[in-house]
């Protein structure tokens, strides 16, 4: 019975990812206990296959100790070349500024998924770099414990 239950778990962890068919590309960065320099640029290259419309969905996961309600970051699609397709400052609430509540799911760790571009048609297959920075005022983020980035087929 021991032997077995290892290969049930790889078995039931291969059939859940399998159930996953709209996922193109899902990739996780994750910072020491020291958090998000502000040198440190996640960096995420993925291909693109075909012509159908994606989403790009950015995932955040932070602390309840985190010092403030939100986090400013820029993203940066580049195509291969390096030549810039999109980029945006964006503003993700991770505690409510009214009441102070916790923002994504979770107890203690917190993750968020941000739509960051909704029925995106990239140019040409091939293959596109993601980044993300960090533009707090802070040199160090604490308690910002990953990013990520998801890229799913766009629902018809």
């Amino acid at each position: 019975m021991k032997r077995l239950f290892p290969i049930l778990i790889v078995v039931l962890v291969l059939t859940l990812a399998a159930c996953d068919t709209d996922r193109v590309y899902q990739q996780t960065y994750d910072f020491d206990e020291t958090g998000w320099h502000m040198d440190s640029i996640p960096s995420f290259s993925f291909e693109i296959e075909d012509a159908a419309p994606k989403n790009l969905k950015l995932h955040l996961r932070n602390s309840i100790a985190y010092p403030t309600y939100n986090v400013y970051l820029t993203y940066f699609l580049e195509d291969s070349t390096g030549r810039e397709l999109a980029s945006e400052l964006i503003n993700i609430e991770l505690f409510n500024p009214k009441t102070g509540a916790p923002k994504g799911s979770g107890s203690s760790i917190y993750q968020q998924e941000v739509d960051i571009l909704s029925n995106y048609s990239f140019p040409t297959t091939g293959t596109y770099t993601f980044r993300v920075v960090q533009y707090m005022r802070e040199l160090q983020l604490k308690e910002i414990l990953s990013v990520g980035l998801r890229v799913e087929k766009a629902s018809e």
